[in-house]
C-alpha cells in the first residue's frame, strides 16, 4: 500500500452557500476561512481524503476531514481533480454540515446562477 500526502498551496475565499437547495452569495466572510493550504492523502495513487487546517463547515472540526463524494475518491491528483476540491472548499453546503456559521458572515441569495 502506497500512502502519500500531498500538500496543496492555494487561495480559497468561500464564495457560496447552500442552504434548503437554494443558492446563496457569500458577501462578507472572516479571514478565518479563508483557505490557503490543504492535504490530500492518496492510497495507491487514488485520493482517500482532503484534510483542513482552518475551519469549514462541511470538514470535521476534530479532524480537518473534508467530506467528499465518493466519485472523487476514484480520481489521482491532477489539476482536475483539484479543480473539483476547490469548487467544494468555494462552496458552504449547509444542508450537511457539521455546523453553521450564520452568525459569522453576511449573504445574499443569488437570483442566477
Amino acid at each position: 500500500m502506497n500512502i502519500k500526502i500531498h500538500t496543496i498551496n492555494t487561495f480559497i475565499n468561500p464564495k457560496k452557500i447552500i442552504f434548503n437547495r437554494e443558492l446563496f452569495q457569500i458577501t462578507k466572510i472572516p479571514s478565518y476561512y479563508h483557505i490557503e493550504l490543504y492535504d490530500i492523502k492518496t492510497v495507491n495513487e487514488f485520493i482517500e481524503k482532503v484534510l483542513l487546517f482552518n475551519q469549514h463547515p462541511n470538514a470535521n472540526p476534530e479532524t480537518g476531514e473534508l467530506c467528499i463524494p465518493k466519485l472523487l475518491k476514484k480520481h489521482k491528483v491532477t489539476e482536475q481533480s483539484k479543480n473539483i476540491i476547490h469548487s467544494i472548499l468555494d462552496c458552504f453546503n449547509l444542508d450537511d454540515c457539521y455546523f453553521t456559521p450564520w452568525d459569522e458572515i453576511t449573504y445574499k441569495k443569488q437570483e442566477s446562477y
